[in-house]
């Protein structure tokens, strides 16, 4: 665990911004909902940009640059008005894609990729070889969305496929490791927890995104951002906060939105949840977009959300 274990409380991130001029922020759970903005976000990034920050959103989400822009921006997110750039975990695996993992994992030059759930075609867009829809002709496996409209909190209908995997010893690709994400107030399975169940039954996976120090170095250079002055803003210790500190970035920690948000409101404490996962961030803070005048009236009334 890292070695100072009593994070400090900020109530608005004004005041981190004479130590740090780059922000990198996950997107769900700190911005987004997965349906919509938590209240206040939008105006919380032009208030960093106005401040001369560079804000770069570091995201496990899968979808391309391109696609995600367009897609925020139908929302009220504008890059270059609330934000500087934005890097995907499924841009950095389109990266390694593009020079030859497929042909690495598969050790040949002919293949078949198998898609276990609904990928977003634009990855393999650089990819020779082709997909097949049967797991016995398969050379690799691709560990994609688990969640359909029925948003299922299990992913029970891919153990077929999962285990014909294993018995054929297929090596996977996962481009993002996050196990949960918060939608409509539940906590569904993604794509990180098919991979983790993969491995722990003795598979192969390669992955992509936070917590990977890979992530974190790929955005820290496309974005030239000094380590030292830059800090990771997330609602995962598993990815976000563990993520950050392998390459040496300070961390903040959104406690009341997100997984640990709504791992506080099953009854946890923050102390329970730091010494699970092993990590503790360097701050901590309600939500990314809150008010600072109402939350220095929780702080003048007593109010102890953190149970610790």
């Amino acid at each position: 665990m890292k070695q100072n274990n009593t994070p400090r409380f900020i109530t608005d991130l004004s005041e981190l911004t004479n130590d740090f001029d780059t922000f990198f922020l996950d997107m769900y759970g700190v911005l987004w909902d997965g349906s919509n903005f938590y209240p206040n976000v939008l105006d919380m990034l032009k208030y960093l940009k106005d401040n001369k920050k560079k804000i770069y959103i570091l995201t496990n989400m899968t979808a391309l640059k391109p696609s995600f822009v367009s897609s925020k921006e139908k929302k009220g997110l504008i890059q270059g008005v609330h934000y500087d750039d934005v890097i995907t975990s499924g841009d950095v695996c389109a990266a390694a894609l593009k020079q030859g993992l497929f042909e690495q994992l598969a050790q040949k030059e002919a293949y078949s990729y198998y898609v276990l759930g609904g990928a977003n075609p634009a990855l393999f867009e650089d990819v020779s070889a082709h997909e097949t829809k049967n797991i016995e002709n398969a050379d690799i496996l691709y560990l994609s969305s688990v969640q359909t409209e029925a948003q299922e909190d299990n992913f029970d209908h891919f153990l077929p496929v999962l285990n014909r995997a294993l018995e054929r010893n297929l090596p996977a690709v996962c481009a993002n490791p996050d196990r949960f994400f918060m939608r409509g107030g539940r906590m569904l399975p993604a794509q990180g927890a098919v991979g983790k169940w993969y491995e722990d039954h003795g598979g192969h996976v390669v992955y992509f995104g936070k917590p990977n120090p890979v992530a974190f170095e790929f955005a820290l250079q496309q974005t030239q951002s000094d380590p030292a002055r830059t800090i990771m803003v997330g609602d995962m210790l598993e990815t976000d906060i563990l993520g950050g500190h392998s390459v040496g970035l300070k961390t903040v920690l959104i406690t009341q939105t997100g997984i640990t948000g709504y791992l506080l409101q099953q009854g946890q404490t923050l102390t329970d949840i730091y010494q699970r996962q092993h990590v503790v961030p360097d701050y901590v803070k309600n939500k990314f977009g809150e008010n600072i005048l109402l939350e220095r009236f929780f702080l003048m009334k007593g109010v102890n959300q953190y149970g610790i």
